[in-house]
């Protein structure tokens, strides 16, 4: 079986990751098992609940992270200033 490498800076860069390869296995899941005629209503109601899930908590992570990638620089930095030395 082929196997997926990927590289991370941080381990909620490593956690959003895997998230996403769990949402794209639990899709194939469900269309490979879904009773027939059931396969769209089931991997839809899947996509509108886990995936908005998914899409929410990617984008609190990435707001979380540049909220503290901020914290780590100089406010007078941020402002284009230079710090005083």
């Amino acid at each position: 079986m082929p196997t997926l490498t990927i590289e991370y800076a941080t381990e909620a860069e490593r956690l959003r990751y895997e998230s996403a390869v769990a949402y794209v296995q639990e899709m194939a899941r469900l269309g490979a098992t879904a009773a027939p005629g059931t396969v769209i209503d089931a991997c839809e109601t899947f996509a509108l609940d886990a995936g908005r899930k998914l899409l929410r908590e990617n984008l609190q992570a990435t707001v979380q992270a540049r909220a503290d990638a901020e914290k780590k620089v100089p406010a007078t930095a941020r402002r284009g200033g230079t710090l005083a030395g």
